[in-house]
């Protein structure tokens, strides 16, 4: 785990913050991207640009392998669970493979241009194939004892979507070889491949149908079954296919799935298949008929077998990982997540021990931040996009691009009201919750402030001076005094009571995207696309401070924080970076990688001994904070 800049002494009794990454929520929702390792204790998925293996059993158990710049496209493990191998797309669309017992990058394999669509080692873990996207249009097989080029052919077909490797190559009396075997698919086209891995050759077999009918698919997944005898080949129209490895022939089609198949698991006793309805079915005998179904939530995405195959562990599209027994399908839920980026994290002022996030999923989830299990979800459907989020103990309320504030049970999750048209244009864009909870301050895309009642849900009052979209929304503890920023440059000052302006400041270049108030409420501190951090006193019409974010100015925050304490100032924006500031000196005291999209909200626990941080990748991050 990455260990933030170690402290130095600030005062006497004051030592400089350090970042620790906790725990990852959030996984990718990219076919085949788990993995059960055969110690049966871990698994491993990938949560954007990492590889994560996490425990069965103890939540804060995960470790995470970094070799990416980009989210993680393709994940594999070997036979034995020796070695990890995964793949990005991008400009560096490099292979990764990974000692797993030491947790470290064994090699790094940089001969895709474009992307790597897929992965697999063979059954000995002396190989490996990986496939580049169509753009890239490469297979290449590599040594895993040096990481040097075995082969390298086109990728047959075009694109290639999966691949497989099914031990070695069996001659007429179906006697072992010293050839290896594999199979790709992918663009209406199954190809078996023989590997003569002395001479470096690729020999390819096209599937073809027996007798004059043609089986016209696009395939997403393949397995052997045990005997690698047949191959099984999941397709985007709800059926798979059975190909006879001896022949090369397909023999039939199996219909199972309404919405497609994207993931397939073999065992002795038959077959499971993940549908894109998100049944997962077991089927067995030579007819392969269904024995058990069930239906989970979302679209299976991925399966992968325990050591001793009587369980196997499935992830779908919409962020749910579950443990299944094979044989009857009676499912227990590992963790969920959310399956799209995030918006908006909050704490509540009065809890430490739990925090909300929002998703351009729909859906928000409240956080039990002892052992990461969700406390409370709701999915809002036909809204929008979700714009703001503020959290209380008692509320869940929501902003949208269609204009409505949404408010739920925060316990439950239960809805409880919404105000219709509560902003015009583009709605809501930002929230804010009075501390005695009796009304709601809101601000919109075309640049007004409304203060709305509570209870009755009527509004109160109208304040229009922002001229362009209203980015945040803060309010004093008297309830009185409220400030807003926008993208107009401006941090307006408001005496609620009174309904007018108190004071006006103006950034000099660029729109502001978030503000915080300092514990004692003498400072405020602006981001925004000026890409500085700006610290104001009120009382005074200049900045006290402006401090650069990058030494390049190439990183725009979108997300400050203030620690309770008042010591220190956290930001996070484009550079996917957590930064830690002293709030006094305003000096970079920590910086931390973990997100591999841009960082849109981080919030500090009241306690100060946490910071979440939430991110465009779908990752909600949780940092330790030791000082």
């Amino acid at each position: 785990k990455p260990i933030g800049i170690a402290g130095k002494h600030r005062s006497s009794s004051v030592m400089e913050p350090a970042l620790e990454l906790e725990h990852a929520i959030g996984y990718s929702t990219v076919c085949g991207i788990i993995c059960w390792h055969p110690n049966g204790k871990k698994f491993l998925y990938a949560a954007g640009a990492s590889v994560v293996i996490s425990d069965l059993v103890d939540p804060h158990d995960q470790i995470f392998l970094r070799g990416h710049d980009a989210p993680v496209t393709c994940l594999t493990l070997s036979a034995s669970g020796r070695l990890a191998a995964s793949g990005q797309n991008g400009a560096n669309s490099d292979a990764c493979v990974w000692d797993y017992e030491a947790k470290q990058l064994l090699y790094r394999l940089s001969e895709h241009d474009h992307g790597v669509a897929c992965l697999a080692f063979s059954h000995d873990e002396k190989l490996l194939c990986t496939c580049g996207v169509a753009a890239d249009n490469k297979a290449l097989v590599w040594d895993m004892s040096n990481g040097y080029i075995v082969a390298v052919v086109q990728a047959t077909p075009s694109p290639t979507t999966c691949v497989c490797w099914g031990g070695f190559v069996r001659d007429i009396k179906r006697r072992d070889t010293a050839n290896y075997q594999l199979c790709t698919a992918g663009n209406k086209q199954v190809v078996l491949w023989n590997l003569d891995p002395f001479q470096g050759e690729l020999e390819a077999r096209k599937v073809v149908s027996e007798g004059r009918g043609a089986q016209v698919r696009d395939y997403t997944h393949l397995a052997f079954s045990d005997d690698l005898e047949t191959v099984y080949a999941a397709t985007t129209s709800g059926d798979f296919v059975i190909i006879r490895v001896k022949s090369a022939s397909f023999t039939g089609t199996v219909p199972v799935s309404r919405q497609g198949i994207h993931a397939l698991a073999a065992h002795r006793g038959g077959l499971l298949v993940g549908g894109g309805d998100g049944t997962v079915t077991h089927l067995e005998g030579q007819t392969m008929h269904e024995t058990h179904q069930v239906e989970l939530r979302g679209p299976v995405v991925a399966m992968s077998f325990s050591p001793d195959k009587i369980e196997v562990m499935v992830g779908t599209a919409d962020g749910f990982i579950y443990r299944l027994r094979t044989e009857t399908l009676q499912s227990l839920l590992v963790c969920e997540n959310h399956s799209a980026g995030l918006v908006k994290v909050g704490f509540s002022k009065d809890a430490s021990d739990r925090f909300a996030t929002l998703s351009m999923d729909c859906t928000v989830r409240v956080w039990d931040a002892a052992d990461y299990s969700t406390l409370a979800s709701v999915t809002v459907r036909d809204a929008g996009t979700p714009a703001c989020l503020t959290y209380t103990l008692d509320y869940l309320l929501t902003g949208w691009s269609d204009g409505k504030i949404r408010a739920h049970e925060a316990e439950t999750g239960h809805f409880l009201w919404h105000i219709d048209n509560a902003h015009t244009g583009g709605g809501v864009t930002a929230i804010c919750l009075s501390n005695n909870e009796r009304f709601i301050l809101t601000g919109g895309v075309e640049g007004e402030v409304r203060v709305w009642e509570m209870r009755s849900r009527e509004l109160v009052s109208h304040l229009k001076e922002h001229t362009g979209r209203v980015s945040d929304l803060k309010l004093y503890d008297d309830d009185v005094h409220a400030l807003s920023c926008g993208r107009d440059r401006a941090i307006l000052c408001w005496d609620l009571r009174s309904e007018r302006r108190v004071s006006s400041h103006v950034q000099r270049m660029g729109g502001m995207n978030a503000l915080a108030v300092t514990k004692d409420q003498t400072l405020v501190l602006t981001v925004g696309q000026e890409k500085r951090v700006t610290k104001w006193d009120l009382r005074d019409h200049s900045p006290v401070s402006l401090t650069d974010l990058s030494p390049r100015n190439d990183d725009e925050a979108l997300a400050v924080a203030v620690s309770s304490n008042g010591l220190w100032v956290a930001t996070a924006g484009t550079a996917q970076l957590v930064k830690i500031w002293d709030m006094q000196s305003m000096r970079l005291v920590s910086s931390q990688t973990g997100h591999s999209g841009t960082v849109v909200d981080l919030k500090f626990s009241p306690d100060d001994k946490q910071l979440v941080s939430v991110g465009t990748d779908g990752l909600v991050l949780v940092w330790n904070i030791y000082a």
